[in-house]
């Protein structure tokens, strides 16, 4: 019996001594700081757009998404977006990344139009796209 309690003593010596390492937050500097290193250093461009480049058979009412690779200063879309020939008027803004439009009424059947952005549009780091922008679709 007297053997067990020094066991008993050693085992819980050594497992006492072990402490358990908390995993690692992240830091508040990854957070904050590296995205807008990232976002600062790159280049303000169309990431994609929905309808596709070239599209066919494009609904007479779409909703117009477009991507951008950094956030979008939204003041900076006034006059700077235009549509040819000549669309309903677009509604619509920007959330973060994407531009969102929608023609107010329907957009004529077979006809391809192209939605230009001019090269003014900003990125919410100064940035801007430095050359007009253009992506074409075609309707029904």
């Amino acid at each position: 019996m007297f053997m067990w309690k020094k066991f008993r003593i050693i085992f819980v010596f050594i497992f006492s001594t072990f402490q358990c390492i908390p995993e690692p937050s992240p830091s508040l500097l990854g957070v904050l700081i590296l995205p807008l290193v990232t976002q600062t250093s790159g280049n303000f461009t169309i990431e994609s757009t929905s309808p596709t480049n070239g599209s066919t058979g494009v609904s007479l009412t779409p909703t117009i998404s477009i991507v951008m690779t950094q956030a979008i200063e939204p003041t900076s879309l006034n006059t700077n977006i235009s549509c040819s020939p000549s669309c309903p008027s677009l509604t619509g803004g920007s959330s973060n990344r994407t531009i969102t439009l929608t023609p107010t009424s329907a957009l004529t059947s077979g006809v391809t139009y192209t939605i230009t952005l001019n090269q003014n549009i900003q990125s919410i780091f100064g940035l801007t796209l430095g050359t007009n922008t253009s992506f074409s679709f075609t309707t029904l």
